[in-house]
């Protein structure tokens, strides 16, 4: 199960990206979504691979309790827990306990909550929608910025503010919750040119083109970091995932903040993008390796 919901761009770059890997290893079962037919087939499945975010009960928790129902065994291949229910983490605890599942989260923060329960067997890795993005790593810079509103952020209210740059925009819209919200920004901004976009290769081609990204959203910055793109990211959360060094281009959501991380991108730190970058190669090609080993040992 990977990207279990498509209609969010980071699910489908998962999606993507799980099913072009699993399909070169000659394994055929990619399931976007949770379905009758899938439960019904589980006994006739050598394992379970669950990639991307844990998001509803059913699309996620269930299936990995029937394969531990029919004695499968899951691999976790880069399992993201942010914006998880409380109660599907709750369970998921009780999960990672058993022997057979093992496998990789997306941050150390998440990692070291698993090893309370599952010791060394869940390690830290990447969001497999970060190495798709950096597979098609190009760029050209472009006289527009990208700007990724979040429904419950602070980008909405900001464009009176005096740092904010009047210019060409394209507006993303990362998760369809966000549509209102990326609607009504769009048509307050002053100037000519304004796109909505919300499929992969349009966001894509957005932001590794743009002169810079104002994001509130994971996957619209992490695209940003994959193409060398500067940028800044409204929540500090993110920064479980890339790490301090982009401290100076992430801020709460505090319009003083966010004028003082704007004034910054004239110094960007790209090298510490390529160090990032690298390790992120590196530590999928770490991840291979094990999922190489748990579908031959299931085939």
């Amino acid at each position: 199960m990977a990207g279990q919901n498509d209609e969010d761009y980071g699910q489908r770059l998962t999606y993507v990206k799980v099913r072009e890997l699993l399909r070169s290893k000659n394994v055929e079962s990619v399931y976007p979504k949770f379905s009758i037919h899938t439960m019904a087939m589980m006994p006739f499945y050598d394992g379970l691979i669950v990639s991307g975010k844990l998001k509803g009960y059913f699309e996620s928790s269930v299936m990995i309790d029937l394969a531990l129902e029919f004695g499968k065994e899951v691999f976790l291949f880069g399992l993201n827990l942010e914006e998880s229910e409380r109660r599907m983490v709750k369970h998921l605890r009780t999960q990672i306990m058993s022997p057979l599942v093992k496998g990789f989260v997306t941050d150390p923060v998440e990692q070291r909550w698993a090893s309370l329960w599952a010791g060394s067997e869940i390690k830290a890795g990447i969001d497999i929608a970060n190495l798709y993005l950096l597979e098609r790593s190009e760029y050209e810079r472009g006289k527009f910025v990208v700007i990724a509103p979040s429904k419950d952020g602070i980008l909405s209210k900001c464009i009176e503010e005096k740092w904010f740059p009047i210019m060409d925009a394209r507006v993303i819209v990362e998760d369809p919750q966000d549509s209102k919200t990326a609607v009504q920004f769009a048509s307050k901004l002053k100037v000519d040119d304004v796109s909505l976009i919300f499929k992969i290769n349009d966001i894509m081609n957005a932001v590794k083109n743009a002169r810079f990204v104002i994001s509130e959203k994971f996957y619209t910055t992490l695209t940003a970091i994959s193409f060398e793109t500067p940028f800044i990211h409204v929540g500090k959360k993110i920064l479980r995932y890339i790490g301090k060094d982009f401290s100076n281009y992430v801020c709460d959501p505090d319009m003083t903040e966010l004028g003082l991380a704007f004034s910054r991108l004239n110094e960007f730190d790209f090298d510490s993008v390529k160090n990032f970058n690298s390790r992120v190669r590196s530590m999928y090609s770490d991840m291979e390796k094990e999922i190489d080993a748990f579908i031959w040992k299931n085939s």
